[in-house]
């Protein structure tokens, strides 16, 4: 047990999307022993409907290169970073192309996970996304306190 976990503080949720079965099952394996909550979606479209279930979700992994009918490639980045622009998206994919990942980090991937990775790069990219989101989140709920306090002091 993580000291996050002995504090009692919620598991962060991670959805994880790959339609490879096995890479999905051992990422989620890795990020399980970590004290994660993991979602898991096969397609895009899968991981839509469990961003959309009202759940709060922490962070999203997912595999670019994943069929189109399964609402693959860059739209479920798109779609993901504008409807939860709270939610850090982590690539995790084999495509080695320079321009691609330019492409995904111009359109809100947090990171760029390269396959095969190790399993400390893994939790690397994972934790410094969440923790991004974290000051994130305690910014905005810092200048919203500030900005509450100063309208009471007209």
């Amino acid at each position: 047990m993580t000291d996050r976990t002995q504090k009692g503080a919620r598991a962060e949720c991670i959805v994880v999307v790959d339609d490879d079965e096995a890479i999905r099952k051992s990422i989620v394996s890795i990020l399980v022993a970590a004290d994660y909550e993991c979602r898991e979606a096969a397609s895009g479209l899968e991981a839509l409907s469990l961003l959309e279930s009202g759940d709060t979700v922490d962070l999203m992994l997912y595999d670019l290169r994943m069929p189109l009918p399964n609402f693959g490639g860059i739209g479920l980045l798109e779609r993901a970073t504008k409807r939860y622009p709270d939610m850090p998206v982590v690539i995790v994919t084999a495509i080695y192309d320079v321009s691609v990942v330019l492409e995904t980090i111009h359109n809100g991937a947090f990171d760029y996970l390269l396959k095969p990775f190790e399993r400390e790069q893994l939790l690397h990219a994972v934790g410094r996304a969440l923790e991004h989101r974290r000051l994130k989140l305690a910014h905005r709920a810092y200048v919203s306190n500030l900005e509450s306090q100063v309208a009471t002091l007209y």
